[in-house]
C-alpha cells in the first residue's frame, strides 16, 4: 500500500508527484536493482525512443515484481537515470499510463553521461512492498 503526502510548505512540480510515500507497519520490502529496455533475450526495444525504453523498463520491473507477487501498484520508491533530462516530456506521459495521476512513488530522476551500453536511454531501480 502506498501512502502519499505533500508538506503544503514546500513546491509540488506536477500533479501525480509525491514528496513522501509511507508503507503500512509491517510491510516487507523488495529492493529491485536496475533494469533497463532489454526483451528476456537481451535485444534492446525502442532503440533512440525513450517513451518505449521507459514501458519496456516498467513492464521488465513488473516481470520482476511477480516474482514476490509484487505489482507496479506496490512501488514506493523510483529511481530513474537518463542520459538525457530535457526528455521528461517522453517519460511522463509512460509514468501516467502505468500510474495514472498519482500518487506516484517518491521518485529521483538524475541525468547520466552514458549508462552500460550507449543505446540504452534510461536505466530504473525501485523498492516496492511485498503482499502479506
Amino acid at each position: 500500500m502506498r501512502t502519499a503526502i505533500n508538506s503544503p510548505d514546500y513546491h509540488v512540480p506536477l500533479e501525480g508527484f509525491s514528496q513522501i510515500v509511507l508503507t503500512a507497519p509491517g510491510d516487507q520490502m523488495a529492493y529491485v536493482s536496475g533494469l533497463t529496455a532489454r526483451t528476456e533475450d537481451g535485444t534492446i526495444v525502442g532503440l533512440g525512443d525513450m517513451g518505449a525504453q521507459t514501458r519496456q523498463v516498467l513492464e521488465n520491473i513488473a516481470t520482476v515484481l511477480s516474482a514476490v507477487d509484487s505489482t507496479l501498484g506496490d512501488v514506493v520508491q523510483i529511481r530513474s537515470y537518463v542520459t538525457d533530462i530535457s526528455r521528461w516530456d517522453e517519460i511522463e506521459p509512460v509514468w501516467r499510463e502505468y500510474w495514472g495521476e498519482g500518487p506516484w512513488p517518491a521518485s529521483t530522476m538524475v541525468q547520466v553521461s552514458q549508462l552500460f551500453d550507449p543505446q540504452l536511454l534510461i536505466e530504473i531501480d525501485v523498492v516496492a512492498t511485498v503482499p502479506k
